[in-house]
């Protein structure tokens, strides 16, 4: 991928979010939902095209399945990641891998927070919402990262803080939101 799609010179406007899920009705249904909040929404349905649509899109936050075909989701986090632009992107996995290995290895990869599916549409639109002082709050801690969880009784995630290493061991916030109730696979 090269410097100049994603650079100072990206479009104003709506927050510009970029869908990648293989599950056509999945990834049209969120991008259906985020049009209608009044985002700017773009899908790929694979690993590949979502790495040629961030390049070409300019997305400000990644909505990313983990298991892509071409290049798994962790991937293609990794080398979203890698992009000098990369560190400005809010990456959200949105997978039906919700053990805390998988959790742990998105976070290796460079994900900013993860959702298990089938995601609560109002936990995406709440994370939209709040993405901006999600990264600030990650660039300013110092390499402390936040962590939202669930309190025991499923209510509203609640904020721990933690050390974690982003990309290249630039501190990077970390945000993890497992969905209430058992893990699932897909």
């Amino acid at each position: 991928m090269s410097e100049v799609s994603m650079g100072a010179s990206a479009p104003a406007g709506p927050c510009r979010v970029l869908v990648v899920d293989d599950n056509v009705d999945s990834a049209q249904s969120m991008s259906l939902l985020l049009g209608l909040e009044g985002y700017q929404v773009e899908c790929a349905y694979d690993g590949e095209e979502a790495l040629h649509s961030a390049e070409r899109f300019a997305p400000q936050v990644v909505l990313l399945d983990l298991g892509l075909p071409r290049f798994s989701g962790y991937e293609v986090a990794r080398r979203l990641r890698a992009e000098t632009w990369g560190d400005a992107l809010l990456l959200v996995a949105v997978s039906g891998y919700g053990r805390e290995r998988d959790r742990q290895a998105a976070r290796e990869a460079g994900f900013d927070l993860h959702l298990t599916k089938p995601a609560d549409p109002d936990e995406v639109l709440r994370v939209l919402a709040e993405r901006q002082s999600l990264r600030e709050a990650g660039r300013h801690a110092s390499g402390v990262t936040a962590t939202a969880q669930p309190d025991a009784a499923g209510a509203a995630p609640t904020a721990s803080a933690t050390t974690a290493q982003g990309p290249a061991g630039v501190p990077a916030p970390r945000f993890d939101a497992p969905a209430a109730g058992a893990a699932r696979n897909a």
